[in-house]
């Protein structure tokens, strides 16, 4: 059986400000930037995250995700929160689909 080293290499200090900026923003927009900074976040775990020495990175855009996020929310409230458990899966597969381990190729 194949075994993976993971390592986590972020820090609270930056998860903090992460946090903070991402959540005045969403305050600020009525939750309509959510799907941005979400974004936000997977892209700073992704940058911090390792497999067997490889970083990986995040690829998704808040602009696809809105689409997604809409549906998942407008479904969730229609079935009184009965799809939730579907709209979470949907939401896990498209961040699971953007992940992808970092270049170490310099192209010019």
């Amino acid at each position: 059986m194949l075994h993976g080293e993971f390592e986590f290499r972020g820090n609270g200090g930056s998860y903090f400000w992460l946090v903070v900026w991402t959540s005045i923003v969403n305050v600020i927009t009525a939750g309509l930037a959510y799907p941005w900074t979400l974004t936000a976040r997977e892209r700073w775990k992704a940058q911090y995250t390792y497999i067997d020495g490889k970083q990986l990175i995040f690829l998704g855009t808040g602009l696809e995700l809105f689409g997604t996020w809409l549906v998942i929310f407008v479904l969730s409230i229609l079935t009184i929160g009965i799809y939730l458990p579907w709209g979470a899966c949907r939401l896990e597969r498209w961040r699971t689909n953007n992940l992808r381990f970092a270049s170490t190729e310099i192209s010019f």
